[in-house]
């Protein structure tokens, strides 16, 4: 990019925010009188409402459904929650809290997503486990359960929330499951929590798990290759027909609760961008399904083409972009996924192309003409 293209097409101060909404999945709820469900300050029984029901064949109490106002269990508001929640706690001695709730689960590709917070309501020791969702019948179909547990119930200080998948061979793994890593192994009391996890049934795996602390907005991911659904590689499994959730443990005390549940297919939005205004003058780059929190960088160029990065971080990636005024423009912070920058653009950059690459993992996104 020339200097004069450096000067002119530079980032405005006071970039807006264009957040994006949720898209609604196979099955969403918010938890919501609006989802059919009541509830209570003291906790309403969740069973019956919504479908829910207590699965048989299990030693279990009823999930509630509870305000955030007044709750009598004391647990937090979550920053994007609404007005109410479900858990309920654990009452011990081999009774656990469980609501199972039956969905067409859709095929390919399938991206469940829910909020989740534990606590402790009783004086340690705690006991295992905290709390869990798992997909349904399990064992008895292409099944998994994330796992929530105390990193020591001595102290009942922190919890984790791993994932009990199996090898390609089909062997379960051992509780307390798999570590996707240390964001996942450390979690506070009664902070609330976003997970997403990825299910493809077409490979029988779990191909992406994500974290993100709703108190800070900072997120992790791991993209697994070798975390399988029930029957391993070789699959063969009937497809879940349910899901349930879990609250409990062998002492009274263990609370999991859950907000803002979707199970969508179609994994995760495309990382993309666009550009929109008037070229020579005010223009607008805006982005979305980036991951949140890390930095991208804005590639420019005269020429779209297949330019593979020779050096650096991102060595091989391949860009959608050519050599001509290739350059990397400049580096900026991807918000919450998605955002936007406004930009004088000069003479020199109308008609060329830019191209987004995130860093780290060097993700890119579509290839944007300047107006």
């Amino acid at each position: 990019m020339s200097r004069r293209i450096t000067i002119l097409f530079a980032a405005c101060a006071g970039a807006g925010l264009a957040l994006s909404g949720a898209a609604l999945g196979q099955y969403s709820t918010g938890f919501e009188t609006a989802n059919g469900i009541n509830a209570s300050p003291g906790g309403t029984v969740l069973t019956g409402q919504d479908a829910y029901y207590i699965p048989p064949g299990t030693v279990s109490v009823d999930f509630l459904a509870y305000t955030y106002a007044g709750n009598t269990l004391g647990v937090s508001q979550n920053p994007r929650g609404a007005s109410q929640f479900v858990t309920v706690e654990g009452p011990g001695g081999g009774t656990f809290g469980r609501a199972q709730r039956d969905i067409t689960w859709p095929t390919g590709v399938v991206t469940v997503k829910y909020d989740a917070t534990c606590l402790y309501t009783g004086q340690p020791p705690a006991s295992n486990n905290l709390g869990s969702f798992s997909a349904q019948p399990y064992p008895g179909s292409a099944s998994y359960i994330h796992l929530f547990s105390w990193v020591d119930p001595n102290t009942a200080a922190n919890w984790r929330a791993f994932y009990l998948a199996y090898d390609a061979n089909g062997i379960a793994h051992p509780q307390p499951g798999m570590s996707p890593g240390p964001a996942w192994e450390t979690l506070i009391l009664n902070n609330w929590y976003g997970f997403e996890t990825d299910v493809d049934f077409a490979v029988n795996r779990i191909t992406r798990v994500k974290i993100t602390d709703l108190a800070t907005n900072q997120s992790a991911e791991f993209n697994p290759t070798d975390w399988y659904l029930e029957g391993g590689q070789a699959g063969g499994r009937p497809h879940p027909t349910g899901f349930r959730m879990f609250s409990g443990g062998g002492t009274i005390g263990n609370v999991a609760a859950f907000d803002n549940m979707d199970i969508a297919a179609g994994g995760p939005p495309p990382y993309t961008c666009a550009i929109s205004g008037t070229c020579p003058g005010t223009v607008r780059l805006s982005w979305s399904g980036a991951r949140p929190s890390i930095q991208q960088g804005i590639l420019f160029a005269r020429n779209t083409g297949n330019f593979t990065i020779q050096s650096g971080p991102c060595q091989g990636t391949q860009l959608g972009l050519g050599t001509n005024q290739l350059q990397l423009y400049n580096m900026i912070g991807t918000g919450n996924g998605a955002g936007s920058v406004n930009a004088q653009a000069g003479q020199g950059a109308c008609r060329g192309f830019v191209q987004l690459i995130q860093v780290p993992g060097c993700q890119t996104s579509n290839v944007a003409q300047v107006p």
